[in-house]
């Protein structure tokens, strides 16, 4: 839509604003000024603004004159003129509690003398595209585009016969229908031989009931203003005689649009204030930006709430509180607000488990493992009595609850060999389901971690041999060091005895008898979790059978228990010996399951205080076979040293007999 710099300079005074920062001010309190074209004939400028759905009431010069005095906070050239209603022609009815009034004047004109309209006038009617008609016309097009209110043109056998005005005023409930013929009575008594002659030109408003509290700059409350500015120009430009005014009024109840906006929420949408780090708009500024609105407000100190009233002209787009906080931010400027939202360092409470099993994954992927997410619905592979079966299966592979991982974790083997990769390192944390106790039909859910790993180039003795496949050693040792690294107590046992009973927690029907090794929580000696090697009949068809595969399933609630976290290291110190050692390389026959804490300790018996460490270096198995059963060689590695003095020739040979002996003990046993 197009303004005329001029027709709103009537209202406001621009002469002292920068025309540039008029239209900054305009563009960002979102009326956005498409083009300005200079008229140097008539030294004016033509704006022509782009105006939203929702701001509608801008449509004449005193609208946008007022949207400016809000925004640049500058107070209006013009004051609205008091309407005098109280001498009017009054219609007896019931009256209860009123709020506005619903005003009426029809005014008579006759001896119309010239029908030439200014030129002034009809450049400000070319502006906004409105075709030129008779003076009278072009004068009440005018009045609209300056004052965005205007007056009818009719006459008295219009109304009569049509009856037009009279049912746009009764069907807005403003008059009764006997009130306005009640007017148009008193004009046919006052002009009554020459009223089908005349012109008839009828004035409408409403307004509110006069309070001297506050001064409301509606449009409304300019009618008068309007109304003089058009007898005015009548008068002026066509030089007609205007007879007596006829006047009517009757009081009406609008309920008043209040809204309640809260300070919190005003704070929480808005934000801060650049340039004052964590501070909201104080109250005083806000209450400021709502009188300078126009809204009226309140400010209830106890609740911490803003009530405010909003003008008719606005209540087709400030109806909920948001719309209200949008106005405050727009006239106090968006760019005076932080752009970025606070960073909080508050966190919130995490639980014990929460952060073991995020530490859990992450030690496990820094040791080389990738999580893998399977459904917990699928037919397991040891198909007995215990498999919680589901009811009304959707597939015939989905009929069962799983009782453990590591199934899962196998046919992530077998797809990716089956896609040919060949170095497989993978774990789980996820959810399984097993019988209360063995006679039970109730089945309870626990959380497991379970782990694979598959790898044929794990490592290499020289850099000029081939890589070789990870053992049973190597893998033990990746357990040891996870449960270290999570300040896990378990402790790593191994299974020695092979008729042990089944024991459904943990699926140790998938690995290698011999090569089992149970976790044990060390209060309890409970065993919470298995690892070894991978039974190959159960993936006979996916790989080759000297592939070696190593697993490991844990109760996950049972390993953070076992864990404990301190703020301080619990070793102790002592002095280290400044005297030199000697060592012995020994080896030793042993039986096929002999562990190797039985030789340390046979060893350590009786040269505790002088035996400094053992480590094992070599393990093999010889080919002679001893009563059906392979002899087993373990390579030691000793070494003695004093705290107190160097180890003399005595004291060697007296270490080496008791080796010897020892060695014997071992070797018999």
């Amino acid at each position: 839509m197009k303004f005329s710099w001029q027709l709103i300079n009537n209202f406001i005074d621009l002469d002292n604003i920068d025309f540039n920062q008029f239209k900054e001010s305009l563009t960002l309190s979102g009326l956005e000024i498409d083009n300005v074209k200079d008229i140097e004939k008539n030294k004016d400028k033509i704006i022509d603004l782009s105006i939203t759905a929702n701001r509608e009431e801008i449509s004449s010069s005193l609208s946008l004159a007022i949207e400016a005095s809000t925004i640049l906070n500058t107070p209006l050239k013009i004051r609205p003129i008091q309407l005098n209603y109280k001498k009017s022609v009054t219609y007896n009815e019931k009256t209860s509690t009123n709020t506005h009034i619903a005003y009426i004047r029809i005014i008579t004109l006759q001896e119309i003398i010239t029908h030439t309209t200014p030129q002034w006038l009809l450049d400000q009617l070319k502006i906004n595209q409105i075709n030129e008609e008779d003076t009278l016309n072009n004068i009440k097009e005018y009045i609209k585009i300056k004052w965005g209110q205007s007056f009818y043109i009719t006459n008295y056998h219009t109304i009569q016969k049509e009856k037009k005005i009279i049912q746009d005023f009764t069907a807005m409930k403003l008059f009764h229908p006997q009130k306005i013929n009640l007017i148009l009575k008193s004009v046919k008594n006052t002009d009554k031989s020459k009223v089908n002659k005349l012109k008839l030109l009828i004035f409408t408003t409403i307004t509110k009931v006069e309070n001297k509290n506050f001064i409301n700059y509606e449009l409304s409350e300019f009618y008068e203003n309007m109304f003089l500015d058009s007898m005015k120009l009548i008068t002026t430009i066509i030089g007609g005689t205007i007879t007596k005014y006829h006047y009517t009024y009757q009081k009406i109840f609008i309920k008043n649009n209040k809204i309640k906006i809260r300070k919190q929420n005003i704070n929480q949408s808005l934000g801060y204030i650049e340039g004052k780090q964590l501070k909201f708009i104080n109250t005083k500024k806000i209450k400021n930006i709502l009188q300078q609105l126009k809204l009226y407000p309140k400010y209830y100190k106890r609740d911490k709430l803003f009530e405010i009233i909003v003008p008719s002209y606005r209540k087709h787009d400030l109806r909920r509180e948001i719309d209200i906080i949008e106005e405050i931010g727009r006239i106090y400027q968006f760019k005076h607000f932080f752009n970025t939202i606070k960073k909080s360092n508050t966190q919130g409470w995490k639980s014990k488990t929460y952060v073991k099993v995020k530490q859990i994954k992450n030690t496990l992927r820094k040791l080389g493992l990738h999580e893998v997410i399977n459904c917990c619905i699928h037919n397991n592979i040891n198909n007995n009595c215990i498999n919680p079966k589901i009811y009304n299966p959707i597939t015939n592979t989905q009929q069962e609850l799983r009782t453990n991982i590591l199934e899962n974790l196998i046919n992530n083997y077998k797809h990716n060999i089956k896609h040919s990769k060949n170095n497989i390192e993978i774990f789980e944390i996820g959810k399984i389901f097993e019988k209360y106790h063995e006679d039970s039909k109730i089945y309870i859910e626990k959380r497991h971690l379970s782990g694979l790993i598959h790898n044929k180039k794990y490592i290499r003795s020289n850099w000029s041999n081939n890589h070789n496949n990870i053992t049973i050693f190597h893998f033990k040792n990746i357990i040891e060091t996870f449960l270290e690294t999570i300040d896990s107590k378990a402790i790593l046992k191994e299974k020695l005895k092979n008729n042990e009973t089944q024991n459904f927690n943990y699926p140790k029907y998938l690995l290698k008898r011999n090569k089992i090794i149970n976790i044990h929580d060390p209060k309890t000696q409970a065993i919470i979790g298995i690892i070894g090697e991978l039974n190959n009949k159960f993936i006979q068809k996916a790989n080759d059978q000297s592939d070696k595969i190593y697993v490991f399933e844990i109760n996950l609630n049972k390993l953070i228990e076992t864990t404990k976290s301190v703020s301080h290291l619990a070793y102790t110190s002592k002095k280290y010996s400044n005297y030199p050692s000697v060592t012995r390389d020994i080896s030793i026959k042993l039986k096929k399951y002999v562990n190797i804490k039985t030789i340390k300790k046979t060893i350590l018996g009786g040269n505790k205080n002088l035996i400094e460490s053992i480590d094992v270096f070599n393990e093999y198995l010889t080919n002679h076979k001893t009563n059906n059963n392979q002899i087993r060689c373990v390579s030691l590695r000793v070494t003695y040293r004093s705290k107190s003095r160097t180890l003399n020739n005595k004291d060697i040979i007296r270490i080496d007999k008791n080796l010897e002996s020892k060695l014997q003990t071992l070797q018999d046993t």
